[in-house]
């Protein structure tokens, strides 16, 4: 019975695997002509912006941009604030794993955890960048940190962007294709293999109108809840 509910579990781990596919390629929800084009988007933050050939990827809507991660997200951004404010600490533990959003923090001040971490806000993206937690989707939206801004682990890199909702950004990082970019290319002595973010910020990003980005995540969020019932059926 033990190997049968792991079976099931994994049949369900493939399943939300198959829907951030379908999900960051365009094929979850139908397109909206009435949505502002993803090139306008990208536009307002790079008016020099050339889209790339989309030629590897003819199922992608042609409303949607094929860019790379560094064209649509700032990364690794530094925050400058008064010393005596509080601010949130998160360590690697403090991530939760797999396709959860969820992390906890400590309050610490910030002149005592500003150096020698890795910054970040809320709205901004985190994504494990050693093995194995890359692989196991430690990555999450920071929100209701102290004063919104916290810093953590050095092996986080952190994403932040004007024209991608920060949750369908995270369904991008979880997704296995991005898992799949990064993988085989982990540097560093055994026990500390690590992707490079130079290797990260030049992986293909599909980006979707901004509208549409958050029907995406309203859908797949539907499709989650319904496997979290399943999975908790499968458990009792």
């Amino acid at each position: 019975e033990i190997s049968q509910n792991m079976l099931k579990k994994s049949v369900m781990c493939r399943n939300r695997a198959k829907i951030l596919d379908l999900a960051i390629h365009g094929q979850l929800v139908p397109q909206d002509p009435n949505d502002e084009p993803a090139t306008e988007l990208l536009k307002r933050i790079n008016p020099s912006f050339v889209p790339c050939d989309n030629a590897q990827y003819p199922n992608i809507p042609s409303n949607w941009v094929t860019c790379t991660v560094k064209d649509v997200f700032l990364i690794n951004p530094k925050t400058n604030a008064s010393d005596n404010l509080d601010a949130g600490f998160v360590p690697m533990s403090s991530i939760c794993d797999q396709y959860n959003n969820a992390f906890t923090f400590e309050t610490r001040t910030w002149s005592d955890i500003k150096r020698g971490y890795t910054h970040f806000k809320d709205g901004d993206i985190a994504v494990a960048k050693i093995s194995p937690c890359l692989e196991n989707r430690k990555s999450v939206v920071f929100h209701d940190l102290p004063n919104g801004i916290g810093s953590g682990t050095t092996e986080l890199n952190v994403f932040r962007s004007d024209v991608v909702y920060p949750l369908f950004g995270l369904y991008f990082f979880k997704s296995q294709h991005f898992i799949s970019n990064c993988v085989g290319t982990f540097n560093g002595v055994v026990g500390q293999q690590r992707v490079a973010t130079k290797i990260v910020e030049e992986i293909d990003y599909f980006l979707p109108p901004y509208q549409e980005q958050i029907r995406i995540v309203g859908k797949i969020e539907e499709l989650f809840a319904v496997l979290d019932e399943i999975q908790e059926s499968i458990e009792a």
